[in-house]
């Protein structure tokens, strides 16, 4: 791996930094373990000139954060989801968002139900396998 020289080819690259607090450039001179959970993990910062690999940086903050138990609450209501759902439900993941207070306007869930960006709950066909393998994993 090499040392980054700050191009900014990842942040270009980067499709969350065009809109969040999220700047793979800076964050690799500067690490913040908060930030690396903005990161969409589209590798597209594998671009980078001297091979620096800002995701593997960010995805070790993410995982020391899951050892420790430090990670934000979205992650857990993500996963929760998950398990339960079988797969991403969003109207399910806005629904515990905005219980759990981390979403305070259900405004932006009504939006988005009537543009039908996402539907109201339904557990999929393999949501029983998809808990199974949250099992044998473990930690989740």
């Amino acid at each position: 791996m090499g040392t980054c020289y700050q191009c900014g080819t990842c942040t270009a690259d980067c499709p969350v930094a065009r809109h969040a607090e999220f700047n793979p450039r800076k964050l690799m001179l500067e690490p913040d373990g908060k930030l690396s959970w903005l990161c969409a993990t589209c590798f597209k910062c594998y671009r980078c000139p001297k091979d620096v690999k800002p995701y593997e940086v960010l995805a070790e903050f993410r995982s020391r954060d899951v050892k420790e138990g430090s990670y934000p609450a979205y992650v857990r209501a993500f996963v929760d989801v998950v398990k339960n759902y079988g797969e991403l439900d969003e109207a399910a993941l806005f629904m515990r968002l905005l219980r759990s207070g981390k979403i305070m306007d259900i405004s932006l869930i009504l939006a988005a139900l009537r543009m039908r960006r996402v539907s109201l709950p339904v557990k999929s066909e393999c949501a029983s396998e998809v808990r199974r393998i949250f099992e044998v994993v473990g930690n989740a």
